[in-house]
């Protein structure tokens, strides 16, 4: 997250310091021509650019915790409990934004078109009916590969079956900034990459012995690695769904700069009130934001910084 238009998840606070209760991201297609050389007139040569802006509303979004019989509540525990009480209201407040982030990115009613899309390894498998795509994802030659990785990739950078590219996100990276996607799957299909992926499994373990001890196979992180220009993430809160032949299957996503917008009202802001004299507390924490993934609304609408990936997802417990 950030203010950059590199950002993966792009941060608008404007409406923290004026009224209002919505905003408006602009996005910037590539330049289209433009390309002049030697003696050739710049006139009627000129490059083009579309804009485009999506408008996104905020609202109120709030997370409340009411502590009660405070007195005796303390006497049974070796805590404070109203600390306690405070640090699971931040926890849940993280967890409510990561889970409207993520519900905003895997939206498939607006942007699907098939240079967005892939489910499960093949490019036929394309439907221009969500639930017809995911139907044909197996348990056999759809698991999560490098394979799958390479070609949403590709679907970035060549756009076939869509307008645009998508940009990678800029990543500082010592005194230099590098140009990376970001790949987010579910642990179940990332656990079929890193099991049953011998060209990632390969590249992983073929790492020199002291960068061992930091490769995902050996640490167990939920960052896997990196995989021809991209990173790739493990998130046990992608969404998980069952398509019509009983395959459970799992929502990836290959993210690129401007994939979504957070749009923010107010930031977070504590409030507490004392009911029942003062033996009842109660919290909140309270915001006033908007989400939404960002998409191109042409003729035909596409997502500004996604593709979409369906692999098989199968649990083993």
């Amino acid at each position: 997250m950030g203010t950059s238009i590199d950002s993966i998840i792009q941060v608008k606070d404007d409406l923290t310091k004026k009224p209002g209760d919505a905003i408006t991201i602009g996005l910037a297609g590539q330049m289209v021509g433009g390309h002049v050389t030697g003696n050739a007139k710049a006139k009627d040569n000129e490059g083009s650019m579309s804009f485009y802006y999506q408008r996104i509303t905020i609202d109120n979004d709030r997370v409340v915790i009411k502590i009660e019989n405070i007195p005796m509540t303390q006497k049974r525990v070796g805590f404070d409990v109203l600390q306690q009480a405070k640090q699971a209201l931040q926890d849940n407040a993280k967890f409510q934004l990561e889970d409207a982030i993520t519900t905003a990115l895997v939206n498939v009613t607006n942007g699907h078109v098939q240079g967005r899309y892939l489910y499960g390894s093949l490019e036929s498998n394309y439907s221009a009916t969500h639930a017809t795509g995911l139907a044909t994802v197996d348990n056999t030659a759809d698991q999560l590969t490098t394979s799958i990785i390479d070609k949403c990739k590709r679907k970035c950078l060549i756009p076939v079956n869509a307008t645009a590219k998508i940009r990678p996100t800029r990543i500082k990276v010592g005194q230099n900034y590098e140009e990376w996607f970001d790949f987010v799957g579910h642990t179940y299909a990332i656990r079929d990459l890193v099991n049953n992926d011998a060209a990632f499994r390969n590249a992983q373990l073929l790492l020199p012995p002291q960068a061992n001890r930091d490769s995902p196979i050996f640490s167990g992180s939920s960052f896997k690695g990196s995989w021809n220009g991209s990173l790739i993430h493990e998130y046990d809160r992608m969404p998980l769904a069952t398509n019509t032949n009983s395959v459970q299957t799992s929502h990836n996503l290959m993210l690129g700069a401007q994939a979504a917008a957070v749009v923010w009202g107010q930031r977070s802001k504590f409030g507490e009130e004392d009911s029942d004299v003062g033996h009842d507390k109660t919290y909140e924490l309270h915001e006033i934001r908007g989400i939404s993934k960002l998409y191109f609304d042409r003729a035909t609408v596409e997502d500004q910084g996604i593709v979409h990936s369906f692999t098989a997802a199968v649990a083993d417990q």
